[in-house]
């Protein structure tokens, strides 16, 4: 779906201009009298006259492309402009398809229908039937919400345009009772069609979708929705400032683009972006107020209505019911196509507690959301006034509870029952629901246990914390290494516990210790003298920073080679002098120093106490900070408080690349037979591994060493992971595979095939760094600075290469970089982890890639040269794809 949503490209122009032929008399005779000034030449933008390729990259005017009137007496009248980007008016819209229908533009219609007995409102679709060809003796037949295209359109030529509908909405709940219905062809769910000009009513424009006549088919990158809500009776266009009229705008477009596209501007709340048709099958609907009056509950019409078994779905689930029932009208009936369901279930996901969910081919059940979902402020903000503005009705999650929004999620409440409802209280119509779920009620049963944007109000009793470095020195003479930092707890600056022999527990109520995180850099074999421009924590084992814990400081029973702590000061900071044996390496350059790790709260379950907090880091004074190319605010987008290895690690990035940095590959292959026999692995475990190979089987000697190997460098194991699986709807052809060594008894599985990146995988910008404005092409650019490090995809010395062992694998990962390691340069390294087909590895090969030739076995480590063979400055990359050449990256990217 992904490929069906293209980025934002520039406008293409086409000027028509009048040109008047001057005819001269001859050269005797008066000029006559000056004329009126002319009128200044309009530049327009001609459809017809593009290419499919200039229509597939024009861009539209999304505010000032407007519907000007709509009178409805029978069929609708609609009069509307559109303008590209540039202010210029589009003409020559209307190609039709063979059917007759018009091919990008279609029109549709809904009314807003006043909720009752404590139910929300809710849209009705007018366009519920079908459109004989002319000249059918085939009648019109219902059906689910449709787009009416069949109608006659009025071009101007001059941007405006007016479309009357083929369907007499004042005449459809006529035409529909006559009809005769049968099966699961059932009346009431296309709900009462009655034309009612006095309630809000809303039409939606579309001009996108497939360019006619291409193939393969090409479609609009930038499609247009043109939203109108207003009131027939008076022609009152109806906002949030409208009186007297009723209005439903719950969830906003440009929210949902935060995940699924480009938000655009996240200050502008007018700016909503792009993408939103990306994770859909509908690339020309863009807009949540569309989808919302066609995702309505008429899409049970024509479908079986499904009853778990057990608990479990066995077919389609189209609608589903509790009990077996004739009428989805009834309390305990889910229409799964209508929009408030189908986003909550897919955005629930793999948290349902139904099984066997299968909407037209979205398995529910196997989705895994990015972020918590009872974080209910990702798609409803109702919080401030400008947010209101936009979607008046975003705190309807917690100020209008209805069993239909919250059942959607919480499946396994049966209201017809009670069951698993408070006290097994049925609950037949919405009409008590506020009664117990008042909004702070809803509010806190949402609370999660970590304070963030969407999670303003965490739980009570809990303490969220926030660490701060104010600086970090070296001492010239004796290299010890000085930190200054406090960390605040709900607010305050906390005290910690006094030093003391054997102390474990440097925070009175609270287990655990924050820690100090060590990194640096230093020359290698790639690089010389010169210093890399990436950490690699050299004559570190596998490459990882030194830590050092606050309790370690604090214990004077091991300090004494250690380091301590003193203060703190007025305003809370304490100094922490670390002494140079665990420190920073003498000589060592790039220095920086990380604050991670965190307290876990006594007197609270397990599930919530333990206080993850945002890790911190900072240069040490005087040295280089290694260079920033991702935008940790961007990955809250998708993961809001974004948490690895068990919390220790969150949020901030240029912590993530110290450890993981290029001479770091995964460590499955150096698991033990006695720890992987003995290892529990979970049912989805063991199907990850089963579909790896089928005939895995735990307790086979030496089978570890068969893992996929695959380099942990922070570039090539991001780019890998959001790349997914070709097969998926990503890119990868042979999706990661990284199994990793975990500490003590764990082992993690991370499964490429297993991902769906809900944005379009060429957006950059998604990840990368864009502010300070313009840095964003330095982050993803070809042309990477000096002294940048290739990715070791393979960690070995000459024992692993005359035969791998459990044990000299471990022994080459205590002395990484080794000569012998399999690594890929730099620049190769960046683009192979998303492009990793045979055609895209053959191009970069015959470019000095040096990929090098994959090595014997079942493993996935197909890559990779020896470390000391690798020439330098033999990438040729640049050449094309540097900055401002033929195939610029950023612009490749964009297209």
């Amino acid at each position: 779906m992904q490929g069906t949503l293209w980025k934002k490209f520039s406008t293409f122009l086409i000027a028509s201009t009048a040109a008047a032929a001057l005819f001269l008399g001859g050269c005797e005779g008066d000029k006559g009298d000056r004329g009126e000034p002319g009128k200044n030449a309009t530049s327009f933008t001609n459809i017809s006259s593009l290419t499919p390729q200039q229509q597939a990259n024009l861009t539209f005017d999304q505010t000032n492309s407007t519907v000007t009137s709509v009178s409805i007496s029978s069929p609708p009248v609609v009069k509307f402009k559109i303008l590209d980007s540039n202010g210029n008016p589009v003409i020559g819209i209307g190609a039709r398809n063979s059917t007759g229908q018009l091919q990008n533009l279609g029109f549709t219609l809904a009314k807003l229908v006043p909720g009752t007995n404590g139910s929300p409102s809710h849209w009705v679709n007018y366009l519920v039937t079908t459109v004989p060809a002319p000249g059918s003796s085939t009648p019109a037949a219902a059906r689910p919400p449709e787009r009416d295209r069949e109608g006659t359109l009025i071009d101007n030529g001059d941007g405006t345009y007016q479309y009357t509908f083929a369907r007499d909405i004042t005449q459809i709940q006529t035409q529909v009772n006559a009809m005769t219905f049968t099966g699961n062809n059932r009346r009431s769910d296309l709900g009462d069609l009655t034309y009612q000009p006095s309630l809000t009513h809303r039409l939606v424009i579309q001009y996108g979708g497939t360019i006619l006549n291409t193939s393969p088919s090409i479609p609009f990158k930038n499609a247009l929705n043109i939203v109108y809500d207003f009131i027939p009776a008076t022609g009152q266009v109806v906002t949030s400032s409208t009186s007297n009229a009723q209005e439903r705008n719950i969830v906003f477009t440009k929210y949902c683009n935060e995940c699924h596209g480009s938000p655009g501007d996240p200050n502008n709340l007018n700016d909503l972006g792009f993408g939103l048709g990306i994770t859909t099958p509908h690339s020309g609907r863009v807009d949540t107020r569309y989808c919302a009056i066609c995702h309505t509950s008429q899409r049970a019409y024509g479908h079986a209505i499904s009853v778990a078994t057990n608990g479990a779905f066995t077919d389609g689930t189209f609608v589903t019911a509790e009990t077996t029932t004739a009428d989805v009208n009834t309390d305990d009936v889910q229409v799964l196509g209508e929009f408030v369901t189908m986003v909550h279930k897919i955005h629930m996901g793999n948290r349902l507690t139904e099984t066997g969910y299968n909407y037209a081919g979205v398995t529910f059940n196997t989705i895994a959301y990015s972020q918590d979902p009872a974080l209910c402020r990702k798609c409803h903000r109702g919080d401030t006034p400008q947010q209101l503005a936009v979607t008046p009705q975003g705190n309807n999650w917690n100020t209008m509870p209805s069993r239909k929004a919250c059942g959607s999620c919480h499946d396994n409440v049966h209201f017809s029952t009670g069951l698993n409802h408070d006290g097994n209280l049925p609950q037949a119509n919405d009409t008590a629901c506020t009664g117990c779920h008042t909004p702070t009620a809803i509010q806190t049963s949402h609370a999660r246990a970590l304070a963030s944007p969407l999670n303003p109000q965490p739980i009570a009793g809990l303490t969220n914390f926030e660490y701060q470095l104010q600086s970090a020195t070296i001492n010239g003479t004796s290299n010890d290494l000085t930190i200054v930092f406090r960390i605040l707890g709900n607010g305050t600056p906390i005290t910690l516990a006094t030093a003391a022999p054997g102390l474990t527990a440097p925070l009175a109520g609270f287990t655990g210790s924050p820690s100090f995180l060590l990194a640096y850099a230093s020359p290698q074999l790639e690089t010389g003298t010169a210093v890399p421009a990436d950490y690699n924590n050299l004559g570190k084992a596998e490459a990882q920073p030194a830590l050092v814990s606050i309790a370690a400081l604090l214990n004077t029973t091991t300090n004494a080679a250690v380091g301590s702590i003193a203060g703190p000061d007025s305003n809370g900071f304490y100094t922490a002098t670390i002494k140079s044996a665990a420190a920073f390496p003498v000589g060592a350059s790039m220095r920086a120093v990380g604050m991670q790790s965190y307290f876990t709260q006594t007197g609270f379950d397990a599930s919530i106490a333990g206080r993850h907090t945002k890790a911190v880091i900072i240069p040490v004074t005087g040295d280089t900070a290694r260079r920033t190319v991702v935008d940790p605010d961007k990955c809250a987008r998708c993961h809001e408080f974004f948490e690895a290895h068990g919390g220790q690690r969150v949020y901030q990035t240029q912590l993530c690349v110290t450890c993981h940095n290029p001479n770091l590959s995964t460590s499955g292959r150096a698991i033990s037979d006695a720890k992987l026999a003995g290892f529990a692995f979970t049912p989805i475990q063991l199907g990850i591994l089963t579909t790896w190979d089928p005939a895995f089987n735990k307790a086979t000697p030496g089978y570890a060493l068969s893992f996929a190997e695959f380099s942990n460098n922070f570039k090539d194991l991001i780019h890998g992971i959001h790349a997914g699986s070709a097969a998926e709807g990503g890119i990868r052809t042979n999706p990661i595979r990284d199994v990793r060594n975990g500490p003590g008894t764990n082992i993690t599985l991370i499964a490429g095939e297993e991902i769906t990146f809900p944005n379009l995988l060429s957006n950059c910008d998604a990840c990368h760094l864009s502010a300070p404005a313009g840095t964003n092409r330095q982050t993803y650019k070809a042309n990477l600075p000096p002294n940048v490090l290739p990715s070791t995809q393979v960690t070995r010395n000459a024992a692993v290469v005359a035969g791998a062992t459990t044990a000299n694998i471990t022994a080459a990962r205590t002395t990484v970089p080794n000569p012998e390691d399999l690594v890929v340069a730099p620049i190769t390294a960046s683009c192979v982890s998303c492009h990793d087909s045979a055609l895209a590895k053959a191009h970069m090969q015959a470019n000095g890639a040096q990929l090098g030739a994959a090595l014997a076995g079942p493993s996935y480590t197909n890559m990779g040269v020896p470390r000391s063979t690798l020439p330098s400055a033999t990438e040729q990359c640049a050449l094309c794809h540097g900055e401002g050449r033929v195939a610029d990256v950023v612009v490749v990217h964009q297209r």
